[in-house]
C-alpha cells in the first residue's frame, strides 16, 4: 500500500519549495513549464525525461500558498519530503494504491467493488475494454466530486505489463480546511479508513478493523460534547500540535498519549 499521487498546498515561498524538492531528489534539475488551472508560474523538478514533481503558484492561489504535486513512483518520496519539511501543508488530494499480481485478481476486486457499491448505495461507472478484455478495464466506485472514490483497474493490461496486475486505488480529496490539515499527517492505511465504505473495503482486503474513520469533510450538527472538544482544541491547540510534532506526527502515538492522560484522571 503506497501513495500513487500526492498534491499539497504549502504556505511558503515558491523558490524555497522548488529548491528543497530539487535538493531532495538526487541528480535533478529545475525546468520551467506551462502553468495550468489558473496559476501564473510553474516549474518541474526533473531527472532526464522524468518529471519528479510539479510546482505552481500565483494567479488563483491564496496568499503565498504554493501548489505542489507528484504522481506514480515519485509520489511516496515526494510525500515524505513535503511532510517532513512543510509540516503545515494542506493535503488537496492523495491516491493510495494496493496492488495485486495473481490470476483472478480482477474478478475478486471487481466483485468486491460491486458488492460495496450496492451495500452503501454508491455510483458505479464502467470504463475500458469490457468486450474483448484485452486493453484493460476500470471500475469506478463513488463520485469523482465526493471526498472519497475508488477505482479498480487492470494496470498490467493498460501499461503492457503483467496482465494479472490489478490495482485497487483510493482517491481521497479532503473537503474542508480541518480535514486537509488532518490528512496531511495520515498514513496510507488511515486514509483508507476515511469513510464507512472504504473502511469496509480495507477490512475485506487486509483484515484491518477496529479503527474509527476520520470524516474527510462532511457537514453535520455538533453535539454538546463535540462543541466542548472544539473549544478545548481552540484553547490548547498550540500545545497539542507541539506534542504531535514531538511525536514525529505519529497520530496513533498521539492518540495513545491523549488516552493515557484521560485514563489517569
Amino acid at each position: 500500500m503506497r501513495f500513487d499521487y500526492y498534491t499539497a498546498s504549502i504556505e511558503a515561498k515558491a523558490d524555497r519549495v522548488i529548491e528543497h524538492l530539487a535538493c531532495s531528489f538526487e541528480q535533478s534539475d529545475i525546468t520551467p513549464t506551462t502553468p495550468k488551472n489558473g496559476y501564473e508560474r510553474a516549474y518541474n523538478v526533473v531527472r532526464g525525461d522524468s518529471v519528479l514533481a510539479r510546482v505552481q503558484w500565483g494567479g488563483n492561489s491564496v496568499g503565498t500558498r504554493v501548489w505542489a504535486s507528484a504522481s506514480g513512483d515519485r509520489a511516496p518520496a515526494f510525500a515524505a519530503v513535503v511532510r517532513d519539511e512543510f509540516r503545515g501543508h494542506n493535503l488537496l488530494r492523495a491516491d493510495v494504491a494496493i496492488d495485486y499480481c495473481e490470476p483472478g485478481a480482477w474478478d475478486s476486486l471487481y466483485a468486491l467493488g460491486l458488492e460495496t457499491a450496492d451495500k452503501f448505495g454508491l455510483k458505479v461507472t464502467h470504463v475500458g475494454d469490457y468486450h474483448r478484455e484485452q486493453d484493460g478495464r476500470t471500475l469506478y466506485i463513488g463520485s469523482r466530486t465526493s471526498a472519497a472514490m475508488q477505482r479498480i483497474y487492470e494496470k498490467g493490461k493498460q501499461t503492457g505489463g503483467d496482465p494479472d496486475h490489478v490495482r485497487a486505488e483510493l482517491e481521497l480529496k479532503p473537503q474542508n480546511a480541518k480535514a486537509k490539515q488532518v490528512y496531511a499527517y495520515a498514513s496510507p492505511e488511515q486514509m483508507w479508513m476515511a469513510t464507512r465504505w472504504t473502511q469496509h473495503v480495507l477490512k475485506v482486503l487486509t483484515g484491518v478493523d477496529g479503527m474509527q474513520p476520520a470524516p474527510p469533510g462532511t457537514i453535520r450538527q455538533l453535539s454538546d460534547d463535540e462543541r466542548a472538544l472544539e473549544f478545548m482544541a481552540k484553547q490548547y491547540g498550540n500545545i497539542l500540535r507541539r506534542k504531535l510534532e514531538a511525536l514525529g506526527g505519529d497520530i496513533e502515538s498521539f492518540g495513545l498519549f491523549v488516552a493515557q492522560l484521560v485514563s489517569d484522571k
